[in-house]
């Protein structure tokens, strides 16, 4: 109450801003002031609304102002790169941070459009500025925005370099000032990018592709609503691809309206696609999420659709690559598939696993001359060193490069996956998500998390517990993290985590087993067990 009537009687936030305080019912009205929004996996994201636990122009104002802080105490002339997606919201945010920073000496490269998250990472890199930000909430519903901070390599910033923004932010004075979009710009200090930087990204993709194959292949493709449809649409078509857009989720639309939750983890989000899909018989379904940075698939396979997991997919591309010689590492979570060690083993190369947030894969990449593949179960993928952060547009261009191959072969991605594990061994992965929103959400989180700590299931499908791993207090060489893990004999896993973007608890299955059979019964088994 004390937050909410310092706003309140605060002068510079404006009436509308007022107006909707004093609309909010309790419990909005807690649940928006009870704390403040903080940097999570990958930036800040929230609800948009008013308080300091939404998103709000106020808020983009106040991260603009640290981030600028933190910009200034990197380089004694900061540039920063600013992308934006379809999300309500989006464009004015990304004009007020545009605003802020240059207000602040910081110049400023502004995409004109709506843009992917890796053509911003890219426009980083290519530009050569000091950090970045894109405007997005990733995957969230329609009722989400975010702020996703960038560092000068392309990648997002670590935990330290986020604290240090949000240092800056608890100090920062309670009233900015800025001066106008108009006058910063023909001071030279808002510049919008060229769209030479768009032609390089999307040669750079199409440079990506290793083999070529002279069968036809048909492919369906979402955007669900998003930004990355231009992008994605110019590398398949590029590269012959016989490309078939869902035109109802093609155009980006905040309301998202096919696709509340626009997560190609979904299956729900593929119903327009597979109908197209069977009506035209293509090869191969394709869905990326709304910044471009998450791509889904289905196969054609025996006469339906198939589905493959972000960890099937991750698997493939890794076999792939390596198949036809490519070696280098592979980078991956620690709640990724543990079945990509054994591959690994197979082919006699290295697998570095990091904690979840593709920023500390792309650390990774900025340490190393020799890499190949990075990839979360998330349904994040990169198979190229053009950009810091996963990119569905490049992870699209990859798997279609593979299905043509494959089809020349006479083999479906099915096919060749399930060679992989009559290989190499079965496992099964999937999730337990509890959603718990709000303060009471967050308490109850918290509690469960203290439960899994303090009482390990010592057994898990009849099999006995090896080993926890607890990173908050465990020394794995990996920052502290609130993440628990549990490993059995049989190679057996569970990960306990709350989300750093979503209000979310996860429960990570890790199953394995000598048959496709076996590990299915042992993955129901201990879903059972979890439940009781």
């Amino acid at each position: 109450m004390k937050r909410f009537e310092q706003e309140l009687m605060d002068p510079q936030y404006d009436d509308a801003y007022h107006d909707a305080m004093l609309a909010l019912d309790r419990d909005e009205k807690y649940d928006s002031y009870y704390k403040s929004l903080e940097f999570g996996t990958a930036g800040i994201r929230g609800k948009r609304g008013v308080g300091p636990n939404r998103m709000h122009i106020y808020q983009i104002r106040r991260v603009s102002d640290a981030f600028a802080s933190y910009l200034l105490e990197q380089d004694e002339h900061p540039s920063c790169a600013i992308a934006f997606d379809s999300r309500h919201g989006s464009m004015e945010y990304s004009r007020e941070t545009a605003v802020t920073l240059a207000s602040r000496g910081v110049k400023v490269y502004l995409f004109r459009e709506y843009s992917s998250t890796p053509e911003l990472s890219f426009a980083i890199r290519n530009l050569g500025t000091t950090g970045g930000v894109v405007i997005t909430a990733s995957h969230n519903p329609p009722e989400y925005n975010g702020y996703k901070v960038y560092h000068r390599t392309g990648r997002q910033l670590l935990d330290e370099e986020a604290h240090r923004v949000m240092e800056f932010l608890e100090k920062q004075p309670s009233t900015l000032r800025n001066n106008s979009y108009k006058n910063l710009i023909e001071a030279g200090m808002i510049e919008y990018i060229s769209n030479d930087v768009l032609s390089q990204y999307d040669e750079t993709i199409l440079k990506s592709v290793k083999k070529t194959a002279e069968v036809p292949l048909k492919v369906v493709y979402s955007a669900l609503h998003g930004v990355a449809g231009r992008a994605t649409e110019t590398a398949l078509t590029a590269m012959g691809i016989d490309l078939i857009k869902v035109e109802s989720q093609f155009a980006p639309d905040g309301d998202f309206p096919e696709a509340h939750s626009p997560n190609p983890e979904n299956p729900e989000v593929f119903e327009k696609a597979i109908e197209l899909g069977e009506k035209e018989g293509a090869d191969l379904l394709l869905a990326s999420d709304p910044d471009g940075d998450r791509l889904g698939a289905l196969v054609l396979h025996k006469g339906e659709y198939r589905s493959l997991s972000g960890n099937e997919i991750g698997l493939l591309m890794a076999e792939y690559l390596l198949s036809i010689e490519e070696k280098g590492e592979i980078i991956t979570s620690i709640v990724s598939s543990y079945l990509l060690d054994d591959l690994a083993r197979y082919y006699g190369i290295k697998v570095t696993r990091t904690l979840t947030g593709f920023k500390y894969i792309g650390e990774r990449i900025n340490k190393i001359y020799d890499f190949l593949l990075g990839f979360e179960e998330s349904y994040g993928y990169l198979s190229l060193n053009h950009v810091r952060d996963k990119d569905a547009v490049q992870a699209a261009a990859r798997l279609c490069e593979m299905a043509r191959v494959y089809k020349e072969e006479g083999k479906t991605l099915i096919d060749v996956l399930e060679e992989l594990y009559a290989r190499i061994g079965y496992e099964k992965n999937g999730q337990i998500v509890f959603t718990l929103e709000g303060a009471s959400g967050a308490e109850q989180m918290a509690k469960m998390m203290a439960e899994y700590r303090e009482n390990p299931m010592l057994k898990l499908a009849g099999r006995d517990i090896l080993k926890t791993i607890d990173y908050m207090e465990s020394m794995t060489g990996l920052p502290r993290a609130n993440v628990l893990m549990w490993f059995y004999e049989g190679g057996h896993w569970l990960a306990f985590r709350p989300s750093g973007t979503e209000p979310k608890l996860k429960i990570y299955i890790g199953a394995r087993g000598r048959s496709k059979e076996e590990v299915e019964e042992i993955y129901e088994r201990i879903v059972q067990e979890l439940q009781q």
